[in-house]
């Protein structure tokens, strides 16, 4: 590695002589360098430390950490997780296509339509999400309904993280939640619902549909 380096650097400084000669000159005659392969020694290692400083600054800089650097990054994953970031946003909407009756506790609510699921990590047969990175999310859902007051459960890895009471004030009516939380990666996340015998309303996702219940969710951040 060292010989390929003094290659390289006489290459370069046979290139940029008729340009630079006259400021590198000085500058190495500052330092009272006099052979040629001391000159080489002194420019190795001068542009050794400036790389070294660049590589630390460039790796805080992509990734926030004052440690990181260059030299311990996979730079190659870090861009192409970059570029599927800003180019493949994590998120979905789904709405319950169908009316459900006779749910009861712990019980998933299942979301059969999609109003957009980009790498279809919201799952239609389950009613499941399943986080593609770690980061900061956020969930929204809404429960329509006609029965009697129930609460709903936001599920993230079997433990619940939120819930929202859908009272029932006569007639049908609709209630929502919103909550922003860390989740990790693979975690499973899902609505359930927390009562007996209850009902959950769904239908079309045209205009003037008043029985719609959605659940929905976006990465805010990675961590």
């Amino acid at each position: 590695m060292a010989c390929y380096k003094v290659v390289l650097l006489v290459s370069l400084y046979c290139l940029y002589l008729p340009v630079t000669s006259t400021k590198l000159t000085t500058l190495l005659r500052d330092k009272n360098l006099t052979s040629l392969e001391e000159r080489l020694t002194y420019l190795e290692q001068t542009i050794e430390r400036r790389l070294n400083v660049t590589e630390v600054l460039l790796g805080q800089l992509l990734t926030g950490r004052n440690g990181a650097n260059l030299e311990t990054l996979n730079v190659l994953f870090l861009r192409s997780s970059i570029l599927r970031t800003a180019f493949s946003p994590v998120l979905f909407s789904a709405y319950k296509s169908s009316s459900e009756g006779s749910i009861s506790t712990n019980v998933k609510i299942r979301f059969e339509g999609t109003y957009i699921n980009p790498g279809n990590h919201y799952h239609t047969e389950n009613g499941i999400f399943i986080a593609p990175v770690t980061g900061v999310y956020m969930f929204h859902w809404t429960i329509a309904t006609g029965g009697s007051a129930f609460s709903t459960q936001l599920m993230v890895a079997g433990s619940v993280r939120a819930s929202n009471f859908v009272p029932y004030p006569g007639g049908a009516d609709s209630s929502s939640a919103m909550v922003i939380i860390s989740v990790n990666k693979e975690d499973h996340v899902w609505i359930q619902l927390y009562g007996s015998s209850e009902h959950v309303y769904g239908g079309s996702n045209s205009i003037g549909n008043y029985y719609q219940s959605t659940f929905s969710g976006i990465l805010l951040q990675t961590s």
